[in-house]
């Protein structure tokens, strides 16, 4: 008589290369919520667990992007898992919880290179906070989104409700916290809450190949592009005023495409008319 015994729920971690022309230019990070017998629920250990496997992914020399999924194609994530909320998110608890939350988001959002969010599956309350803390998200035409905190006697976190704001408007995001309600993924891409729906057989191969588009270009390009966007929604606008007022960061990273070698290299490339080989210097 065998006795099986339930995998331990865990974020895990993996790169990939990524081969241009038979030549590996890059690598692809992928961060894996592993809880598949709970739809990928999040326990507090694994929120716990995100900022070192961001840590881990961004000691890569060569990263070009990160991947955000759920394991298996039932779940990108359900959530928090409430059978933790008794012991670990009432009374004293509370504020240990929600730090290690807002430290997995962090972390997320910290990544440099673009980071994208493939959802199969459900995706409700701390698995949409997850993916808003993403650049990208895409969605099989087979996911359900929903924002529950309103049926829990919760108030949805202010950061993650900024972000949701910011994606699908004021009225969307109150309609979701209000109601509680699940949407199906064409009605999560017409409010804008996903960037794109595609048949869930062909998901994880589309993601690959964006990914892997993006990993072709210019890292310091991308890594610029990224902080000059994330600063001008933070700050609402940037055109009354100078990048370098509002991101000494971000200004530094757009100086530094144009003194970089792959600048030049992407002009050479384009007199030459050929692809060219871009080495994030």
């Amino acid at each position: 008589m065998s006795c099986e015994t339930a995998a331990v729920p865990a974020i895990t971690t993996a790169l990939e290369p990524v081969v241009l022309d038979g030549e590996r230019i890059g690598t692809i990070g992928s961060i894996t919520i592993d809880n598949p017998d709970r739809r990928n629920a999040m326990t507090a250990a694994m929120y716990s667990a995100i900022p070192a496997a961001c840590e881990t992914l961004c000691a890569e020399p060569d990263l070009r992007a990160v991947v955000l999924q759920g394991a298996g194609s039932q779940a990108f994530c359900a959530g928090s898992d409430i059978s933790e909320f008794h012991d670990r998110r009432m009374g004293d608890g509370a504020a240990t919880y929600d730090r290690a939350e807002h430290q997995a988001w962090n972390a997320l959002a910290a990544i440099e290179v673009p980071t994208v969010a493939v959802i199969h599956g459900h995706c409700r309350g701390g698995g949409v906070a997850l993916a808003l803390h993403c650049d990208l998200r895409l969605a099989a035409d087979t996911a359900q989104f929903g924002v529950p905190p309103a049926n829990l006697g919760l108030n949805y976190p202010p950061e993650a409700t900024r972000r949701l704001v910011a994606l699908v408007g004021p009225a969307w995001a109150k309609r979701l916290l209000f109601t509680a309600e699940t949407i199906d993924a064409a009605q999560a891409w017409r409010i804008g809450l996903v960037e794109e729906v595609v048949p869930a057989a062909t998901l994880d191969h589309h993601a690959a190949r964006l990914t892997a588009l993006m990993a072709e270009k210019a890292p310091l390009s991308l890594r610029a592009a990224k902080l000059v966007v994330d600063t001008i929604v933070t700050h609402g606008t940037a055109a009354d005023r100078a990048l370098r007022d509002l991101s000494s960061r971000a200004a530094d990273l757009t100086d530094a495409c144009y003194e970089s070698d792959d600048f030049r290299e992407g002009v050479r490339a384009f007199s030459e008319k050929r692809t060219p080989r871009f080495r994030g210097t």
